[in-house]
């Protein structure tokens, strides 16, 4: 089973500006790899990749390509994505929440200026935990501040407006739609604006699920991508990932 993604885990490898658990139809999870030791049964030799990961620390030995990874079938069905998201909020999204018609035009409709970490808001004053509701994020705040200014930042972090977000296990029905969506506009970054055409689930835990369970499951191949040992995606892109 997959398990929950809180707000905190969100806030950890990605530069960017909460939740009724619904019992629903669930997708077979991947088998998990038990190791031999917690079987009862004596643990194979380490292999010479395995060695010089343990001596010098660095796993790009165990790292392998998705073209060698995965097998014919898995390889001539998966969809090809280079990292990026190329599309913009979901259009009847956009339509009744008023949205611009791309990030340049939100941007200078609210006033525009040089986004700062330091006065995100543009109100010359430094937002600090003291300063937003008891139980928020200083990000979770900023972020809802963003709406018309910054729709990526604000869908990272929120679902659209009087829309109730959905914790836990992705249905089938929302995994079509994320392939359909990675299909059509591509996917790896915007994670916000991406996650708009899947009601109930918000950016960040569309950022999780493409790294923990689209990625290792070989339905889409991005290249910034490799599979370890165990089966787990790893980051190894050089590009700087967008909001």
């Amino acid at each position: 089973t997959q398990r929950k993604t809180s707000d905190a885990e969100a806030s950890g490898d990605e530069a960017e500006w909460g939740g009724t658990k619904r019992p629903r139809s669930r997708i077979t999870a991947q088998p998990s790899r038990r190791s031999k030791r917690l079987r009862g049964e004596s643990a194979e030799p380490t292999t010479p990749a395995e060695d010089l990961v343990i001596e010098t620390g660095d796993i790009r030995g165990l790292l392998s390509e998705a073209s060698l990874h995965f097998t014919g079938p898995v390889l001539d069905s998966a969809i090809r994505v280079n990292g990026h998201y190329t599309g913009w909020v979901e259009p009847a999204v956009q339509e009744r929440l008023g949205l611009e018609s791309n990030s340049t035009a939100a941007w200078e409709s609210q006033g525009g200026g040089k986004f700062s970490f330091k006065d995100p808001l543009g109100t010359g004053k430094r937002i600090t935990k003291k300063s937003v509701p008891s139980g928020q994020s200083v990000a979770k705040y900023v972020a809802s501040k963003l709406l018309k200014k910054n729709p990526n930042a604000y869908f990272y972090r929120h679902t659209e407006p009087g829309v109730v977000q959905w914790t836990g296990d992705w249905t089938d029905e929302e995994r079509d739609v994320f392939l359909n969506v990675a299909r059509e506009f591509g996917c790896g970054d915007k994670w916000g604006l991406f996650s708009t055409y899947i009601p109930h689930r918000v950016g960040y835990q569309c950022s999780n699920y493409y790294r923990q369970y689209v990625i290792p499951a070989g339905w889409i191949i991005d290249d910034n991508y490799q599979i370890d040992s165990t089966g787990h995606a790893v980051y190894v892109g050089k590009h700087k990932r967008s909001n």
